[in-house]
């Protein structure tokens, strides 16, 4: 499956569709909103190029992950969460905080689903390249609204809130500043201020009071997420005053906001200067930052190491011939990778696999189906998905995509199949003739 990746626009668009499959097969992807805000955005972007601003988004949205991609929950929502002591920052840390969830109960078992996210749709419909009328004004609202930006002059705010600390002298600097001003500043004032300044300023003082109630503790373990958040917005307003990040523009907000997320991935990986000098700062040890040129080059090399395989071979598809990576660790990044993030996927792949029986296939599948649409299922409560018995996230994936199988030919038949006979009982709206089936 691979470490959770968290990946920008820049790196994804220098991808080419194979290279993005290897992403895809390698890496379990975490889509932040903001990636598809940028997208989106580009719709109203002007080009110097002969193609079209629908066609290059169309172009990002097809090599975007579909098979092991989990949309996150806004930032904000997770901020509001922790704040009203339904989040716990330390239980999923290096994971996606997947949005949504139907939470169903068959017999003692608990479990939730997930299904494909309107931002999901979204990209299924770019992909295609159709685009709705909504689309074209969100972007244009995006692009209007990062015009409007003036990061100076927020800057300058928080700094006059703050009073008077010195210029920083470097990135690193900065870094421990914002950790200095958040230690040694009167908490409740902190707390009032960051939650003005993180745009929620609706939850103040039901905050406040509940924090004076649990006899004030200490906000860096009341209030992690919280304090994750208001360390990145102070470090940014400490540089913005100095020269050590040159051609600050207003989209460097989005930017910065994809640091908001790095608690939920294992790997970020960008080509974006802004985020190859601040990322790093930000990340705990057992988390990664790799250049997004890097990871090119790795795909890159994944892609010719598999290409050679025999055609026969080739035809049992991705999930039987690449479930994990290349042994050599010295040669690929992604195996490097997987060896301090999934630290037991050699032994793994090392123990005997028992060969693939057809109809214990459709017996595990016929049984998922039955834990999620079965009339007989009822809601629970439960709200920790650790101490739920399963999770199934459905998706529509393309069963080829640029050179390569995903499955084998036959248990893609046999998918196709089940697909129609499902549409035949009216039970499911078949897209297999658009070539994407669900998973």
């Amino acid at each position: 499956m691979g470490p959770f990746l968290i990946f920008d626009k820049s790196s994804l668009e220098s991808l080419n569709l194979d290279e993005a499959v290897m992403l895809d097969n390698f890496y379990m992807s975490n889509i932040t909103p903001l990636f598809f805000v940028e997208c989106l955005a580009d719709l109203e972007k002007a080009i110097r190029s002969r193609s079209t601003p629908e066609q290059l988004v169309g172009s990002l949205a097809t090599r975007t992950p579909e098979s092991q991609s989990y949309p996150n929950l806004h930032h904000a929502t997770i901020l509001r969460a922790e704040l009203a002591g339904r989040f716990d920052l330390k239980s999923v840390h290096g994971r996606v905080v997947l949005a949504g969830g139907r939470k169903v109960q068959l017999g003692d078992k608990k479990g939730v689903v997930f299904e494909p996210s309107p931002e999901e749709e979204a990209l299924s419909r770019w992909g295609k390249r159709e685009f709705l009328d909504l689309d074209r004004q969100i972007a244009k609202q995006w692009r209007q609204a990062l015009s409007a930006i003036d990061l100076d002059a927020m800057a300058m705010q928080v700094l006059g809130e703050l009073g008077h600390w010195r210029k920083p002298k470097s990135l690193a600097d900065a870094r421990q500043m914002a950790d200095t001003i958040i230690d040694n500043t009167e908490p409740e004032w902190l707390i009032r201020f960051g939650l003005y300044l993180l745009g929620v300023p609706e939850t103040v003082e039901y905050v406040v009071r509940t924090w004076i109630e649990k006899r004030r503790p200490p906000i860096r373990e009341q209030m992690p997420y919280f304090v994750f958040m208001l360390t990145i917005n102070l470090f940014f307003s400490l540089v913005l005053q100095t020269q050590l990040l040159r051609n600050v523009k207003p989209s460097h907000q989005v930017d910065l906001a994809y640091l908001y997320y790095l608690p939920f991935c294992s790997v970020f990986t960008s080509k974006d200067n802004f985020h190859a000098q601040t990322v790093p700062l930000f990340l705990a040890p057992e988390q990664t930052f790799i250049n997004g040129i890097e990871l090119k080059e790795d795909l890159a090399k994944l892609v010719a190491h598999y290409e050679l395989l025999p055609e026969e071979i080739l035809k049992s598809g991705l999930i039987h011939f690449a479930d994990h990576p290349p042994e050599d660790a010295a040669a690929f990044l992604t195996t490097r990778l997987w060896d301090k993030h999934l630290p037991r996927w050699r032994e793994i792949a090392a123990a005997p696999k028992a060969p693939r029986d057809p109809e214990e296939d459709r017996r595990i599948v016929e049984e998922i189906n039955r834990q999620t649409d079965s009339p007989e299922l009822q809601p629970h409560d439960e709200e920790d998905i650790d101490k739920m018995d399963y999770a199934t996230v459905r998706r529509m994936v393309h069963p080829k995509k640029g050179r390569w199988l995903r499955f084998s030919e036959d248990q893609i038949k046999r998918m196709l199949e089940h697909e129609q006979e499902n549409a035949a009982d009216g039970n499911h709206q078949s897209e297999a003739h658009q070539g994407r089936m669900p998973t």
